[in-house]
């Protein structure tokens, strides 16, 4: 093994720890699909490898991927054997090719709070030690798909997991991601620079749908899985809000909170627009959405929601 191939496996195994990544400033990607997104969205490759099994695929994808990894600028290419690259994809088949992307500019909380491009006030997605990155990667999907303006991961919660990356589906190369250590000081920022802090709770909230949302940018807040927000945080917000169910279950999943908390925030308030078709205007609310209609002679009334609030052991909980 060369010098230059055992220090780019060697980082990209760095890559995949919280140190290794704050030593390196660079996290660590693999499989075929991500390192197509990440080159699309224009992320900074450090170092790729790729697997001589792969590097041999004549198709057209792989050949194209390959190329696209020669011309991207300040990356080096290296292959490896399989069965080198065996330890870093512990026998997964995303495809054997993996690479070292810079962690982005630190970005500041005041940029993220500008207007979107049709004019609505941002909404930014915060998750407070939300320890389980396949749900931090699946909230990185979610805020993109939401029109979220940024997600914020607060205390513990970690985007450049390796799970979290993947789960992301690429989402978080296109998406800004903040990272703040102390989640108190991030509510005084956002309060200073005119921001609503809006807490999803378990029970006891203003229930969503019945909340009006004014002209301010505003940050959707999620506690962690298990124990919610820090009851500290909770005497400082804006408000406090609750998603109305049928009460059958203890909390909807942190992931279907946000989906559902960022429909009302960002799409029946703001407008869903299309990128490929005119604006459909205000999305209903959640509380009138039905599904389908019944075969003929088959009658069938349904709600989404009901005006129950659900029940939690927890006093307060990240996932409503």
């Amino acid at each position: 093994m060369s010098g230059e191939l055992e220090r780019a496996l060697a980082e990209l195994d760095r890559g995949r720890s919280p140190g290794g990544r704050r030593e390196l400033q660079a996290y660590t990607i693999e499989g075929t699909r991500l390192l197509e997104r990440a080159l699309r969205a224009g992320a900074r490759l450090r170092t790729a490898v790729v697997g001589r099994g792969l590097a041999a695929d004549e198709g057209g994808r792989t050949r194209s991927l390959l190329d696209a990894l020669e011309e991207a600028p300040s990356c080096t290419l290296l292959h490896a054997s399989d069965s080198q690259l065996l330890s870093l994809t512990e026998g997964r088949t995303y495809g054997d090719v993996l690479a070292l992307v810079e962690l982005p500019p630190v970005r500041a909380l005041s940029d993220c709070l500008l207007p979107d491009r049709h004019g609505r006030p941002a909404t930014l997605l915060a998750a407070h030690d939300a320890e389980d990155p396949g749900n931090v990667g699946a909230l990185l999907r979610t805020a993109l798909a939401s029109g979220a303006g940024a997600f914020v991961a607060l205390g513990k919660t970690d985007p450049y997991h390796p799970k979290a990356v993947r789960t992301s589906m690429g989402s978080l190369f296109k998406l800004p991601v903040l990272e703040r250590a102390d989640g108190t000081a991030f509510l005084e920022e956002l309060a200073q620079l005119g921001g609503e802090s809006w807490a999803a709770v378990a029970q006891g909230g203003e229930p969503l749908p019945a909340c009006e949302r004014g002209p301010q940018p505003a940050a959707l807040l999620l506690g962690s899985e298990a124990h919610g927000l820090p009851p500290t945080w909770l005497e400082r917000v804006d408000r406090r809000v609750t998603i109305p169910t049928s009460g059958e279950v203890d909390s909807l999943s942190i992931n279907a909170a946000a989906a559902v908390g960022l429909y009302e925030l960002v799409g029946r308030r703001g407008g869903w627009t299309r990128s490929r078709a005119r604006p459909t205007g205000r999305a209903p609310p959640l509380s009138q959405l039905c599904v389908a209609q019944p075969a003929k002679g088959v009658s069938l009334r349904c709600s989404f929601l009901s005006s129950t609030s659900f029940h939690s052991s927890a006093s307060s909980s990240g996932s409503f």
